[in-house]
């Protein structure tokens, strides 16, 4: 008794100062409480195919995510099950593809291993290149929180922007199920449940070992992706333990590979014919547009365009246009006789002979290369026969590559030797040109990552048998998540740039004030070997190139508690409470290479050390209450409540709260319904992010603002001293400088809304759930985006629009923007509606034949943002990126140790042109963009302001992609199963460049199959 009275004394003393374990999960088997949790979502059954509990595991013990309460209050939490063996049929491998399937996920871009060629160097996302997350609802990844076994996972990754989860750590062997839930729970959980929570819950002893392995190859060739795998798991009387090793590659797809990716393209249209009318190549076939010209040289002060080399005029016959500046009279202009004039504003004729592509396009990836060794190890004692120690562990290596392009666009002095065109073209402007060149080329971009991470836990669990707390059940533990990463891309100099661009010397040293010491090397820029041909020598290469790396920390410390159990009895039943705590710090700490910390690489993002740490505590408590049991149409009502007190040292305290009911009307028939509240506290880099520049493509509002442009951005225009035919100069982007919000920045907030219905009318194994959600998110952290800054500045009206303006720096000669500061602010609201469905049958045939259908679905009614109080509310619903509707429907049917699944993947149809209607960006009264340059249906020749009306690809229809699979038990334990993903071949929705969300090639981003029909088979052998 003296024992039992310890334990009871020092649990309640943690469970009052700390932290608590983010389930509620029984001791094993052998001491658990019999009881059958209440059906969550359509999931509570398995679908025939599918596997049972695996002999020998825990099947008793209760994981149930979005309440610490037992089991008999989980009907007031909307939950979709995902499980793992179900994820396979679909030829998913790996736990993000898995976490994907839900529907509250399925219709969001995700972000993942194609991100590379997204533009120049790739995405910029949060937690490094090759990261892969999951955002819930659109609301994005670190709106979600992920836990393993109902305990947080610590962020990991590379670069300052470190927060969330990676699910590249998880191995997928090792998982049993996950368990997403779909709405706002940071009062059970705490901060970042806004969208939701994903719960990976792993499979828990088992049977002996397990090797398997499942490769899955591209009928067209590139993507492929293998994985090796084993599982070794025992239960015994007092002792269970697993462990779980997986090593998977994933090979690169390059954009050459496939059409859509290898040519991006305008798909323009005639708005009377229908016609066709992208630019052309010289053979006549529309013009590939993957990138800026490269292998070119333009003028950034007079001449527009580009100009070309050919000395032979190999290339031609040109159009006169072209060739406008070879005058034979003139002999000061006899260095641009070698040069033809291209992408000439007003001459559609010179388009076709821009160099618009290249090898390191080509050879750019669509989806990345990575390597990856996970393993995960459980283990449980049983202490005294009515608690358990456990401890787990979580390790992961990974390895990957990210190819892209990048450019090079230095302004060489006109005086500098190897300005061979410099006066050339003084002379022929009469002057007006003062001789400087842009020479541009367009490289292969490449970044590396390495990440260890590694995360360990244990603690003690279990049932009091004595005392004042008989029966209540405890958990107090401790946890370590220690990441470590390293990253390296190629850059080029900006000081040695400098110096090989100066005045009056083909290298000035003196320029090298940040890379050096080294020598000075004359580069030959205008000439076909070093500009088109690309054929540097090494000591070129290694002057202007470089490759750093940057490395990055992150560690989490946790202390959990909690206690649960019976207060008192009702005539409804039980009324049941938990109580817990926490106390977490986090630590980040990302130093860039050197030249990246000293702002030294060209036209690419740097960043100077980011360091921070924070800590939070937390207390918390759920009540649960049976309030009617029993009664006509009345089998059982109840209620939950709970609330969380949250203090963070870097900021402050916050509360909140959760209120949930559950209203079984008769047995097959069930209602509920909740409302809560949630926060976000800012991570450790939106509070403490060092200054960081990154370069941005962008369009002057007020560029020849009296063409057409608004009122209001006319009259701003007008009032800042500008010309009606204001021509800023030809710069191809300009600086944006974001940094941390420390001292400013306050918690998001969010109230989210759940009314749901749960229908099993106990034949056919039919369960249909359907979910209203609606969650609005306030002080949203964000960057208000260097583009919304400027927009801001010129679409507003009186003194708020300085604001902006004040954000916003100009060149004091040419009037061009140079730089926009862009630092993290409490400005955005967004807000979330829809409807899920989820519908599951299962019907016994005679000769042991089992039929079964699952069907799940999303219906998304809003998914705004509004930058500000000031800003127009933005409806994203239906814009490509965010489709209303989204979904999968399967169907399999068993017989015997024989299994067939068919099913199909949808992504509803989107339309981009309400967005571009409600930004005026049309002709007035058209749904017509104005484009300038080479389009058919140009009336003056030679006008660059003259435009022609087009239609643009704005609109993705509907996308359905067909997947079948069949499993067979071949040996006692030796399980085969192969498929096909991608069915019919589908190929990926193109849409235009003007698409509201980003482009892969043509691809409207990457929810829609890159590879094509694929072929994949798994095997798995047990012993």
């Amino acid at each position: 008794m003296r024992y039992h009275t310890g334990v009871s004394s020092l649990v309640l003393v943690i469970a009052l100062i700390h932290g608590t374990a983010a389930s509620a999960q029984t001791t094993p088997k052998r001491s658990a409480q019999s009881a059958a949790p209440d059906p969550v979502s359509a999931d509570a059954a398995p679908l025939p195919g599918t596997d049972p509990v695996a002999p020998g595991t825990d099947d008793d013990a209760i994981v149930v995510t979005g309440s610490r309460l037992p089991s008999e209050f989980s009907l007031t939490a909307p939950v979709q099950v995902i499980r793992a063996d179900s994820a396979a049929n679909a030829g998913l491998a790996t736990a993000a593809e898995m976490v994907a399937r839900s529907t509250a996920a399925l219709g969001t871009q995700q972000v993942n291993n194609q991100m590379a060629a997204t533009g120049a160097g790739g995405m910029v996302v949060s937690g490094g290149a090759n990261v892969s997350t999951i955002s819930l609802r659109n609301l994005s990844a670190i709106r979600t929180l992920t836990l393993l076994n109902g305990q947080r996972i610590a962020p990991s990754g590379t670069g300052s922007q470190v927060a969330p989860v990676d699910y590249n750590v998880i191995p997928a062997i090792a998982l049993d199920r996950v368990e997403v839930l779909t709405t706002g729970a940071s009062s059970v959980y705490g901060s970042d449940a806004i969208a939701g929570v994903v719960n990976a819950i792993t499979r828990k002893g088992g049977n002996g070992l397990e090797i398997g392995g499942f490769g899955r190859v591209s009928q067209a060739g590139g993507g492929e992706y293998l994985n090796a795998n084993a599982y070794w798991g025992r239960n015994y009387e007092n002792f269970y333990a697993s462990l779980a090793v997986e090593y998977d590659r994933q090979y690169e797809l390059n954009l050459k590979d496939r059409a859509e990716t290898a040519c991006a393209q305008e798909f323009v249209y005639s708005p009377t014919s229908g016609e066709r009318v992208d630019a052309r190549d010289r053979s006549g076939k529309f013009r590939c547009y993957n990138h800026n010209p490269t292998g070119i040289f333009f003028d950034p002060y007079w001449y527009g365009g580009s100009f070309t080399l050919d000395p032979g005029r190999a290339n031609g016959p040109y159009p006169a246009a072209a060739l406008n500046l070879q005058s034979l009279a003139n002999p000061a202009t006899a260095p641009l006789r070698d040069w033809v004039r291209t992408n000439r504003a007003g001459f559609p004729d010179t388009f076709a002979y821009s160099p618009n592509t290249s090898r390191a396009y080509d050879e750019a990836d669509s989806i990345s290369p990575y390597s990856r060794l996970n393993a995960f190890f459980s283990a449980g004692f049983d202490v005294a026969g009515h608690s358990e120690f456990y401890l787990t562990g979580l390790y992961s290596h990974r390895e990957s590559t990210s190819n892209s392009w990048y450019f090079l666009y230095p302004l060489l002095a006109a005086t500098n030797p190897n300005n061979s065109v410099g006066a050339a073209l003084f002379a022929a402007s009469g002057g007006n040109s003062p001789g400087v060149v842009g020479p541009q080329v367009v490289r292969p971009f490449r970044a590396e990552q390495r990440v260890d991470f590694a995360q360990a836990s244990f603690g003690l669990r279990g049932t009091f048998t004595g005392g004042a707390l008989k029966g209540w059940r405890y958990d107090a533990n401790a946890r370590v998540g220690l990441s470590r990463g390293t990253y390296g891309q190629t850059f080029y100099y900006q000081d040695r740039l400098n110096a090989a661009t100066a005045p009056g010397t083909a290298c000035d040293a003196r320029q090298i004030t940040i890379s050096g010491p080294t020598s000075c090397v004359s580069i030959p820029w205008l000439t076909k070997r070093f500009l088109v041909d690309q054929n540097w020598s090494d000591a070129e290469r290694n002057f202007l190139e470089g490759y750093e790396e940057g490395h990055t920390r992150y560690d989490q410390f946790a202390l959990e508690a909690s206690l649960s159990g019976t207060l008192f009895t009702l005539p409804a039943g039980n009324v049941a409470l938990a109580v817990g705590g926490t106390v977490r710090t986090d630590d980040l700490d990302d130093t860039p290479g050197y030249n990246a910390r000293n702002q030294n690489y060209f036209a690419f993002s740097t960043a100077g050390r980011t360091a921070g740490s924070d800590t939070v505590r937390e207390v918390y408590g759920e009540l649960g209450v049976p309030l009617l049991a029993g009664l006509p149409l009345i089998r059982s009502l109840q209620v939950t409540a709970s609330g969380r007190y949250t203090d963070y040292s870097s900021y402050g305290s916050n509360g909140t709260y959760r209120v949930a009911g559950a209203w079984e009307v008769v047995k097959p028939i069930a209602l509920r319904a909740s409302y809560g509240t949630s926060f976000r506290a800012p991570t450790i880099y939106e509070l403490n992010l060092a200054d960081q520049t990154s370069f941005f493509g962008y369009t002057d509002p007020c560029q020849r603002y009296g063409e057409g442009a608004n009122a209001t951005v006319a009259a701003n225009c007008r009032a800042d001293g500008f010309a009606p035919d204001f021509t800023p100069a030809n710069i191809t982007s300009i600086r944006g400088v974001s940094g941390g919000g420390a001292g400013n920045l306050k918690a998001e907030t969010s109230t989210s809304l759940n009314i749901g219905m749960v229908v099993r009318p106990g034949f056919a194994g039919l369960q249909l759930a359907v979910d209203y959600y609606d969650i609005r998110v306030r002080n949203q952290v964000t960057t208000f985006g260097v583009s919304n800054i400027i927009s801001s500045c010129y679409r507003l009206s009186g003194p708020e629009r300085q604001t902006f303006c004040s954000q916003i720096t100009r060149d004091p000669t040419t009037r061009a923007i140079t730089e926009v500061s862009n630092r993290y602010l409490n400005l955005s609201e967004q807000r979330a509606r829809g409807i899920d469905v989820a519908l599951q049958l299962a019907v016994p045939l005679p000769g042991e034949v089992r039929l079964g259908f699952e069907l799940r679905g999303t219906r998304a009614l809003e998914t705004s943002v509004t930058r500000d109080a000031l800003s127009a509310k933005l409806e994203r619903n239906g814009l490509s990126g965010f489709p209303e509707l989204s979904g999968y429907a399967e169907a399999n049917l068993s017989w015997r140790k024989l299994s067939w699944f068919v099913g199909a993947n949808y992504i509803g149809k989107v339309d981009d042109t309400r967005y571009w209607a409600d930004e005026e960006a049309f002709v007035p009264g058209t749904n017509h963009f104005r484009f300038y340059g080479a389009y058919s249906g140009r009336n003056v020749y030679g006008n660059s302001n003259d435009f022609a009306e087009v239609v643009e690809k704005l609109s993705v229809p509907a996308y359905v992609t067909a997947y079948t699979s069949l499993r067979a038990q071949v040996l006692e334990r030796t399980n085969l199963q192969i498929g096909v993903t991608n069915l019919f071949d589908r190929r990926p929705a193109v849409i235009g460049p003007d698409a509201f969300t980003y482009r892969i090639g043509s691809v409207a981003g990457n929810q829609y199959n890159l590879t094509g029909r694929s072929f994949f088979v798994r095997l798995k052998q047990g012993f």
